[in-house]
């Protein structure tokens, strides 16, 4: 062959290599460490990878390597994403960070997963989650699939919450008569208008804190279930979901074991701070009783939203940062009633301690350390529910008119939701003034958000009007820091002046004319 065939031979083969594909990136197992932050991704073997971060829970994956792409079905929350890999495979990148190896080791055999199972099609399997049936998501529980778990419980929740709903429905937000079709009173029109006035009242009694923090507690087969099913399939999040549906049903053994589990597989630490400080409790000490009296003295615990509590005379509680609440026996229990529409629960230990109850201070131990021996009976106050006097479809400025508080309510939500507080101000005062404790609360609430300084003073007026002190509006005069109300107050305000600084600043558009407003 002459030498330039030969040449012509050798660049044609050489073509021909170029355009051959790149070989693919070979993954590497081990620890690959994000380049910002203290996580660590985890790659166990071809399919398995974990997600490692700090003081956290881990969170699991199945993946899967197509080329310099790197699938991640995050297992542990129910979504997939996407990485890529360099050529060396020593570094991922993704939208959720890069990582870069840092220490190489040994693959673990990777499982095959069962024909058919949740794991074979995993994507398919996320993607159709949501639509699954409680059947469904317990086979992908049992797969070891913790979002499957987590879904479960969900699932379960929902259908207890219905139920509860539908035995204790809120007459503010129940269907009006304007909406049922086949009635003599059923009219378009009016349900429409209807619907919007029921939405109103729902989102201003979440502003407004009207909303109660009770939840439906799961029937007992229900709890076995799932307690059964992390003791196969221990998982940290779902584990803990666990221990939080037992506690809320008043099992504290069974909520003790989940969160010892929820602790074992890798929780994070608040969790096993948590299940240490049960651990020192006995069986008989969780085998609380009813409360037959208020505590008196001082408490601490190592966990829970407050770490001391103080209980005096009168039955009002310090709480540190000049904060006093009134305690109350009721339904066997100690409830503190707090500014957010709920209550502190806590329940007597027979070792002489608290525990707390409530989704705040779940899991909290408190233990006695000193402060008074004997304390004054906790005040009564004379309070009145609210009257469910002018249903939804009624005119509230024609039910307030005529002295059903139920409308004036409705037209301080109405206020309050649109952001005026101050024309909220005179229908939460008529409610205080009949003794219905919301309206006074919500009175405070137009201070919280306008700093209005004749507030406290309009309470305290009538908590003396009866010159017994034991209005309503006493307990909540009395149990309001309203130096700590009135500075978030000012914060409000000066956030707001910032804005507005911020919007004078900007250029101006351009001018289409000047129009009326309406």
């Amino acid at each position: 062959m002459s030498v330039p065939r030969l040449l012509s031979a050798l660049a044609g083969g050489l073509l021909a290599l170029s355009a051959l594909p790149a070989a693919a990136a070979s993954l590497s197992c081990g620890s690959y460490s994000a380049e910002e932050g203290s996580a660590r991704f985890v790659i166990e073997s071809s399919s398995q990878a974990t997600m490692r971060y700090e003081g956290l829970a881990p969170t699991q994956y199945v993946i899967r390597q197509q080329g310099n792409t790197l699938h991640a079905a995050d297992v542990s929350n129910g979504f997939s994403t996407e990485y890529s890999l360099s050529s060396d495979g020593k570094r991922i990148t993704g939208s959720l960070g890069d990582y870069v190896l840092e220490a190489s080791s040994r693959c673990k055999t990777a499982p095959t997963p069962a024909a058919n199972s949740c794991r074979a099609d995993i994507d398919s399997c996320i993607e159709n989650a949501s639509a699954a049936t409680p059947q469904q998501l317990r086979q992908w529980c049992q797969e070891d699939l913790p979002f499957a778990c987590e879904r479960l419980l969900s699932s379960y929740r929902n259908e207890a919450q219905a139920a509860l709903q539908a035995a204790t429905p809120d007459p503010d937000l129940e269907e009006p008569a304007v909406c049922k079709e086949g009635t003599p009173q059923y009219s378009e029109a009016a349900c429409l208008a209807a619907a919007k006035e029921v939405l109103g009242i729902a989102m201003a009694k979440a502003l407004v804190g009207a909303f109660g923090s009770n939840s439906a507690v799961l029937p007992e087969p229900r709890l076995n279930e799932l307690l059964q099913l992390c003791r196969s399939h221990p998982d940290a999040g779902f584990c803990s979901e666990v221990a939080d549906a037992h506690w809320d049903a008043g099992r504290y053994l069974p909520a003790r074991e989940a969160l010892q589990l929820a602790c074992k597989a890798g929780a994070d630490e608040m969790t096993c701070k948590r299940a240490q400080a049960l651990a020192a409790l006995s069986a008989a000490d969780l085998d609380v009783g009813p409360a037959s009296s208020l505590p008196c003295g001082d408490y601490k615990a190592s966990t829970g939203l407050m770490d001391a509590l103080g209980f005096g005379n009168d039955g009002l509680v310090t709480m540190g940062m000049g904060s006093e609440l009134r305690a109350r026996l009721q339904d066997g229990a100690i409830h503190i009633r707090h500014d957010k529409g709920g209550d502190f629960v806590l329940k007597p230990l027979r070792n002489g301690g608290l525990l707390g109850i409530d989704s705040w201070n779940r899991y909290a131990v408190y233990q006695r350390t000193g402060g008074n021996n004997h304390c004054s009976a906790p005040k009564v106050f004379v309070e009145l529910p609210l009257p469910q006097d002018c249903p939804v479809g009624s005119d509230p400025q024609a039910c307030c008119n005529s002295g059903k508080l139920q409308g004036c309510n409705t037209l301080g939500h109405r206020h309050s939701l649109a952001g005026d507080w101050q024309a909220a101000a005179p229908y939460y005062q008529k409610l205080c003034q009949a003794g219905v404790r919301v309206g006074c609360e919500n009175l405070r609430s137009v201070y919280e958000n306008t700093g209005d300084e004749d507030i406290p003073g309009k309470l305290l007026s009538i908590c003396k009007r009866d010159g017994k002190g034991t209005h309503v509006a006493c307990d909540v005069y009395e149990t309001t820091n309203w130096a700590m109300a009135g500075l978030g107050a000012q914060l409000m305000r000066a956030a707001e002046d910032l804005d507005n600084e911020e919007d004078a600043d900007a250029p101006a558009p351009p001018s289409k004319g000047k129009s009326l407003r309406k």
